[in-house]
């Protein structure tokens, strides 16, 4: 959250103590910026890697070039993923590749790959997979290197890469109309022509919109999106970077560290599965985190709490999370409780779980400077801070005044770390969230991080903040997820972060930090939320309605319709801003967001399905438009790019209503045939209508309160219709009340689907279920042990429904239920 926005609109909010700390930390953070940016900055001779030398192939098919000025280290780690490193320098550490190189090494397989030397070896060299869909790679005389497919097209041309001092670059030819997207969490379109990054996570010191530069979460993969084929690279080096994009062209240079790279090429889907085959797949999360999670900077105490739990109830509205943000803490010290406010905090946790609410707590990195206060006693007595050249341990201001922060890069420190975790298990607490992970101190302006000079373990090896910044928020989230884990071995943790990098996928999810509260802070959040995706991180969202300004009722019920239909949903605000409980809105504002949290537990069967497809392929959740490659013959219309609107999954598409006082809204969908589903609609407006042909424009009406939703003939969607119900209550282990099979049938009147189901949590049985409609006939085939429930209904669009029981594992004919 943007707590840090109290020091920079004024200290005046702040007591005296706290206030001088903030301008003292001020103080030292522009002296440190202004060193470091001058020795960064130092005039240095610019170098390419010179000329080839020789070229030595390597065991298993990969291959070394020796340059004048350089060497080049080119290894297939399958046949469509190719690891590139460029010398000199120390090799990166392996922070997200260290699991998933040696499983690719492990089970790839790669045979076939032959090494072709032009000449007397300074004409270039060339490898090729035997295997049809393998990636070859040209290595030329002047180190430039191209990737073809198997028919020889060049999907990838890099330039010979720069080395200025200790700064590395990398450069990159686009082909004509590709697109280029990801880089992480971004407030930019999707399309990241025409733009510049800093990969630096940052918290911007205040609300942040389109434009704003550098955010929290940077993630150094890009897409390149192209009719000849897809390509993506992952850039193995933490350090501080800069990437501008261009309209034929692409510049990374990072201020240190060697250039390591991953190349994948193919399919989107296939793209993503490798990339998370190599930074770590997401886990399985508990169902519970897929539902209505709410929060709001400035709960009084734990009666106001429960006054809040108990509105939910008595409006009949389910909520699956309760986040305690720092008014929680004792004088915001870290794994503490005020024990005057919050004191009796296992009650608390226990009165939730009546109706299905878990407690999740806050969790900050700093530690309160206090010999007294244990935890930071212990640290410094153990060596776990993080310290400055001289050996002292670095503090920094943030919200308890002077802390002290954890080197999380030191495995010793998140064993340590983790162990505190036990501590909020105890108290009931059900997940947390990780907030100024970046991590952040509080300054009126500057860098407001740790100096770049401050000294890490990095693994036992040994390194600078320049290294250890962007990977700090993602180790933090190893160590609470490892530390509930331990605390709770019969659960599945939930962690939630503000900061992360690459292979965060593995520990957290994210929320989009402290976005405005404007309709252009709500469009901005569809090409946010799918960047992410594209970078590996399937679990993402915005604080609905946005953070400290108050989003009229329009607004705010617009933004819900977008984010009950995203993997993260939760409302949270700031503490000076109106509260945003579903009861405090007028009507008929308060009726339509009732229907939607109750609509986001209907779709839990489908998401919950989702979220086995991600643990096991590394799919995001949400996906763009040309996911699975198919487009208007003629492209977009208008020549839009469209990033205003989203797939849930292959089968639904989402196109949320993003300008004020809009009643319709126009969408064009990929060819085929498609449904219009309105859920929770007018009185006498069928849930679902069509089908229509794909591929062209469409103007659907949009009535407040009402998501903008198509779904993809040939479709079956998991759905628990018990939700239908009014006086539907959430269960405490958000088990399916009734599950239906909303059959959505294509050309051909067919339809498929798959389902996933389990106990919610922990790791016990489970069943995968595939649904085929053909014929007039339902098959059900069910892979698990988990018991199928003994009633389902069966729902076919575009004919008669059909509502009934399904025989154990086999067919039901449909036409005996019309």
């Amino acid at each position: 959250m943007a707590k840090a926005v109290v020091a920079v609109r004024g200290l005046a909010s702040l007591d005296r103590g706290m206030a001088g700390a903030v301008v003292a930390n001020t103080v030292h953070a522009v002296v440190r910026e202004w060193r470091d940016r001058r020795v960064e900055q130092a005039p240095a001779v610019v170098r390419g890697p010179g000329r080839l030398l020789a070229v030595e192939p390597q065991a298993g098919g990969g291959v070394r070039c020796r340059f004048s000025e350089g060497e080049l280290e080119v290894v297939h780690l399958a046949p469509d993923l190719v690891r590139v490193t460029w010398g000199p320098g120390d090799l990166p550490v392996p922070w997200a590749t260290a699991d998933g190189t040696a499983r690719l090494a492990a089970g790839a397989g790669v045979t076939g790959v032959t090494v072709d030397v032009a000449g007397d070896a300074v004409a270039g060299c060339f490898l090729r997979p035997a295997d049809p869909a393998g990636l070859a790679v040209d290595v030329a005389p002047d180190g430039a290197i191209r990737y073809r497919t198997a028919a020889g097209a060049v999907v990838r041309h890099e330039l010979p890469p720069l080395r200025r001092g200790a700064a590395r670059t990398a450069r990159l030819v686009l082909r004509p109309g590709e697109r280029i997207c990801g880089l992480g969490e971004q407030g930019s379109p999707l399309d990241q022509r025409g733009t510049v990054h800093r990969l630096w996570n940052r918290d911007p010191g205040g609300t942040w919109g389109t434009g704003v530069d550098p955010l929290y979460c940077a993630v150094p993969v890009l897409v390149g999106l192209h009719v000849e084929g897809h390509v993506l690279a992952f850039y193995e080096n933490p350090y501080d970077a800069t990437v501008r994009v261009g309209d034929d062209a692409v510049e990374l240079t990072f201020v240190a560290g060697m250039l390591r790279h991953y190349v994948a090429a193919g399919p989107l889907p296939r793209l993503l599965e490798q990339y998370t085959a190599l930074t770590g797949r997401p886990p399985l999360p508990p169902r519970w985190a897929l539902g209505y999670h709410h929060s709001r900077w400035g709960y009084r105490d734990g009666a106001e709490v429960g006054g809040v739990a108990a509105g939910f109830r008595s409006s009949g509205l389910p909520l699956s999370a309760f986040h305690l943000d720092i008014d929680h803490l004792d004088g915001y010290r870290v794994f503490t409780v005020d024990g005057d406010r919050f004191g009796d905090l296992p009650a608390l946790a226990s009165e939730l779980a009546g109706d299905g609410t878990r407690l999740v707590a806050i969790v900050d990195p700093g530690v309160k400077e206090d010999p007294a206060f244990d935890i930071y006693r212990e640290g410094v007595d153990a060596g776990h801070f993080v310290t400055d050249v001289d050996g002292s341990v670095v503090h920094g201001v943030v919200w308890p005044g002077r802390c002290a922060f954890p080197d999380f890069t030191d495995p010793e420190t998140r064993r340590w770390w983790g162990g505190w975790y036990r501590r909020l298990a105890d108290r009931g607490v059900g997940g947390v969230w990780h907030d100024m992970n970046e991590p952040t101190l509080l300054s009126l302006f500057g860098d407001r991080t740790l100096p770049r000079s401050a000294r890490h373990a990095a693994e036992g090896r040994g390194g600078d903040h320049r290294e250890c910044h962007n990977p700090y928020g993602v180790l933090m989230n190893r160590a609470g997820w490892e530390g509930l884990a331990a605390a709770q071995p019969d659960r599945r943790p939930f962690v939630l972060s503000r900061a992360g990098w690459a292979g965060g996928q593995r520990w957290a999810w994210h929320w989009t930090g402290d976005s405005e509260s404007t309709w252009e802070g709500l469009a901005q959040q569809v090409p946010t939320v799918l960047g992410m995706g594209l970078s590996g991180l399937p679990y993402a969202g915005p604080d609905t309605g946005g953070f400290s300004a108050t989003p009229g009722p329009e607004l705010y019920v617009r933004w819900l319709e977008l984010s009950v239909l995203l993997p993260f949903c939760r409302t949270h605000s700031a503490v000076a801003v109106p509260p945003r409980e579903p009861w405090r809105f007028p009507e008929p504002e308060r009726a339509a967001i009732g229907r939607l949290i109750r609509f986001r537990y209907r779709l839990l069967p489908y998401l919950y399905a989702l979220a086995h497809d991600a643990s096991r392929t590394g799919a995001p959740l949400v996906r763009p438009l040309w996911w699975s490659g198919d487009r208007p013959e003629s492209g977009w219309p208008d020549g839009a790019w469209p990033d205003d609107a989203f797939l849930l999954g292959d089968g639904v598409l989402v196109a949320p209503v993003l300008h004020r006082g809009a009643t319709t809204r126009r969408v064009v969908a990929p060819p085929g045939w498609w449904y219009r589903w309105r859920p929770g609609g007018s009185t006498g407006v069928p849930e679902v209508e069509g089908p229509f042909e794909g591929g062209e424009p469409v103007e659907l009406m949009a009535p407040l309160g009402e998501p903008v939703l198509l779904v993809r003939g040939g479709t079956v969607l998991p759905l628990d219709d018990g939700w239908l119900d009014p006086a539907a209550r959430l269960e405490d282990d958000h088990g399916v009340k009734l599950l239906a099979f909303h059959c959505f049938p294509g050309r051909f009147r067919t339809a498929a689907g798959r389902g996933y189901d389990d106990a919610g949590d922990g790791h016990g049985p489970s069943r995968l279920d595939r649904l085929v409609l053909s014929g007039g006939r339902l098959r059900w085939e069910r892979d698990g042990d988990y018991p199928a429930p003994e009633r389902v209904r069966v729902v076919v669009h575009g004919e008669h429904p059909a509502d009934g029981t399904l025989a154990s594992f086999g067919d039901l004919d449909l036409r005996e239920l019309t």
